[in-house]
């Protein structure tokens, strides 16, 4: 059985919510209108309140579908199996915009890999975006991936791009699960939209 995080105390809080608001307005039409019609109103109230306080209650989010924030070295990526290629290889994949990579922090060289680029459907998502910002310095492209927007309902261009959370986030809201329940090919459109819309690509901009 796949393990899961459960938040309950929204949903749990909504069913006394929903009957405190429909006694409240019930009080207040009582004398507005009669009985018959009060409750026809009220029926259509309760429904309401029910499904949008539902609606607002955090999900659960799946332990074994999340992406991870730790970093990998060449030789991880190639020993996990996540590419099929040499370590040669992987480095020209980084230098065609397939993948990207950045210098381990501490440290003035080497390179190390954010390993949520290697979960599927990301490697076959990320090449478009990543050509785009060819010339940027490695630790603005991976500012731009791990930075919340707004318009994304704070979730990271990263989990959109994946249509997964990061590891990091325990629970999603009813609009971030709509944001990444969109098709891969509308995920990507919306990432790539974002980036073209930054009016500097300075890092002060995205990181």
């Amino acid at each position: 059985m796949t393990p899961q995080v459960f938040f309950s105390t929204g949903a749990a809080r909504g069913v006394p919510l929903v009957e405190k608001l429909v006694h409240d307005i019930d009080e207040q039409l009582e004398h507005a209108i009669d009985a018959g019609e009060r409750a026809r109103v009220m029926a259509i109230v309760r429904q309401c309140l029910t499904a949008t306080l539902a609606g607002q209650a955090p999900a659960a989010v799946d332990l074994e579908d999340r992406l991870t924030v730790s970093y990998l070295k060449p030789s991880e990526v190639i020993a996990q199996g996540l590419v099929a290629m040499s370590q040669a290889t992987l480095y020209r994949a980084v230098e065609d915009a397939r993948f990207y990579c950045v210098t381990p922090r501490g440290r003035a060289i080497g390179k190390a890999f954010p390993a949520w680029q290697f979960v599927p459907p990301v490697p076959e998502l990320l090449p478009p975006v990543l050509q785009q910002m060819r010339l940027l310095p490695s630790s603005e492209i991976h500012a731009f991936w791990v930075t919340p927007v707004d318009a994304f309902d704070d979730l990271t261009p990263a989990e959109l791009l994946a249509g997964k959370p990061f590891e990091t986030r325990a629970t999603l809201t009813a609009a971030q699960l709509s944001h990444l329940a969109q098709p891969a090919n509308e995920r990507q459109a919306r990432v790539i939209a974002l980036l073209a819309g930054l009016p500097s690509r300075s890092s002060d901009l995205i990181s």
